[in-house]
C-alpha cells in the first residue's frame, strides 16, 4: 500500500487564511510518502528522514510528546473522530520536501498519514472533510493558529494549475499560469519554525483589529474604506488588518492578470505583497528581502515572499528558457553577501493534489 502527498508553494495570499481569506497556492511535485500495509490496532511506522520509530493506537489515543509523532497521532485522532475504524498502520514515510522553508512539510505529512490510514481501513471520506481534519490535527500536535491553506492545497490542488482557495467555505478552482512561466522557489538558509517564531503573535494582533469589521471578514473589506477603520486601531493592529485586506485584493487582481496574461501586472502585484509582508505584517527577514531583489536584478519576472516567513523561500515566475540562469545567478549573489547560509533552488510547475490519485479514499 502507498500514499502521496505534496508539498506546497503559495503563489500570493499570505496570511490570509487564518481569517477565512482568499490564497493561491499550487501543488508541488514533491512531497511526502508512505509504503507500508495496513491491519492490527497499532500504529508503528518509521521515517527515512528522523531516527524516531513511531507506536500508539490506531485510534491515535496517545501520543508521543515530542516529534514527528505528535502528527500521526493527531491526525489518526481527528480521523477516529470521523468515523475511520481503528485500523493499524505498519511502514515507513519519506520526503523529497525540503523542511522549514516555508512548502508546508508539515501538512504533506498530515496528509500523506490521512491517506495512509485511510487506505488501511478501507474507509472514505470527503476531500474537504480530511482538509479541516488535518488542519484540526495540525493546531493539537503543535498548538499553531495556523490556518487551512496548507492542508486545502496538499488535497485539492489539480496537475497544471494553481488554486484560487476561499478559506471560508474551502470554494476552490483551478488558475492557469501562463505558458512557458516557471515557478523559481530559493531557499534562503534561514530555517523557519512556526512552533517558535512570531506567528501567533501575530495572529493575535490580528484578531485585535477585526472587531472594527462588525462580524465582516477581511476579504469582504474593500481596501477604500481602509482609511476609516484604520482610525480606530492603535497601530500594530491596523498594519496588521492593512494587510490582510489589501493582499486579499491582490489574490483577485492576479487571477485576472494571469487569465489576461499581463506578467507586468502579476510583478507589480507581486511586489506589493511582499512590500506589505515586510512593512505591515512584519514577517520577512533581511536575506528574503535581499532575495527578492536579486531575483528582479537577474531576470525573474515577479518575485516575493512566500509561506509564513520568519526565513524560509521566496518565489519567482521565471521564463522557462530563463529558468536555470535567473536561478544561477541569483543564487550567486545571494551567496557571496551570505557565504554561510545553504541556500538552494527549486524550479517547478503546479502539481497535483492528493484528491487526485487518491479518489478511492479523498471523494469529492
Amino acid at each position: 500500500m502507498t500514499a502521496r502527498a505534496p508539498g506546497r508553494v503559495n503563489l500570493i495570499g499570505e496570511h490570509t487564511d487564518h481569517t477565512d481569506g482568499l490564497a493561491l497556492p499550487m501543488a508541488l511535485d514533491v512531497g511526502v510518502a508512505f509504503h507500508g500495509e495496513g491491519g492490527g490496532d497499532r500504529i508503528r511506522v518509521t521515517s527515512a528522514d528522523a531516527a524516531l520509530e513511531v507506536d500508539l493506537p490506531a485510534d491515535g489515543s496517545s501520543s508521543p510528546t515530542a516529534g514527528w509523532g505528535r502528527y500521526v497521532a493527531a491526525v489518526a485522532a481527528e480521523l477516529h473522530a470521523c468515523g475511520r475504524p481503528p485500523v493499524g498502520l505498519t511502514g515507513e514515510f519519506s520526503s523529497t520536501l525540503p523542511q522549514g522553508i516555508g512548502l508546508s512539510s508539515s501538512a504533506a505529512l498530515e496528509v500523506a498519514v490521512a491517506v495512509a490510514l485511510l487506505r488501511a481501513a478501507d474507509h472514505a471520506l470527503p476531500a474537504v472533510e480530511v482538509v479541516r481534519a488535518c488542519r484540526r490535527a495540525e493546531h493539537a500536535a503543535v498548538g499553531v493558529p495556523s490556518g487551512v491553506l496548507d492542508q486545502a492545497a496538499s488535497v485539492l490542488s489539480r496537475s497544471g494549475a494553481a488554486l484560487l482557495l476561499d478559506c471560508a467555505d474551502l470554494a476552490h478552482e483551478d488558475v492557469a499560469l501562463p505558458e512557458g512561466v516557471e515557478v523559481l522557489i530559493i531557499d534562503s538558509g534561514v530555517t523557519r519554525q512556526l512552533e517558535g517564531s512570531g506567528y501567533a503573535t501575530r495572529t493575535r494582533e490580528l484578531a485585535a483589529a477585526l472587531p472594527v469589521l462588525d462580524g465582516r471578514r477581511p476579504a469582504d473589506v474593500p481596501p477604500d474604506e481602509l482609511p476609516g477603520l484604520l482610525d480606530a486601531l492603535d497601530e500594530v493592529p491596523a498594519r496588521r488588518l492593512r494587510h490582510v485586506v489589501t493582499e486579499n485584493a491582490r489574490v483577485r487582481a492576479t487571477v485576472r492578470a494571469f487569465a489576461a496574461d499581463d506578467i507586468d501586472a502579476v510583478a507589480t502585484l507581486f511586489e506589493a505583497s511582499h512590500d506589505s509582508l515586510r512593512d505591515d505584517f512584519e514577517v520577512t527577514v533581511p536575506q528574503t528581502d535581499r532575495l527578492v531583489e536579486l531575483l528582479r536584478e537577474h531576470g525573474a519576472l515577479a518575485s516575493r515572499m512566500t509561506g509564513g516567513g520568519f526565513g524560509g523561500a521566496v518565489i519567482g515566475l521565471v521564463r522557462a528558457e530563463e529558468a536555470s540562469d535567473v536561478a544561477d545567478a541569483t543564487l550567486a549573489a545571494y551567496r557571496r553577501a551570505w557565504p554561510d547560509l545553504a541556500a538552494r533552488t527549486v524550479l517547478t510547475r503546479p502539481g497535483a493534489g492528493a484528491a487526485e490519485h487518491a479518489a478511492d479514499v479523498l471523494t469529492s
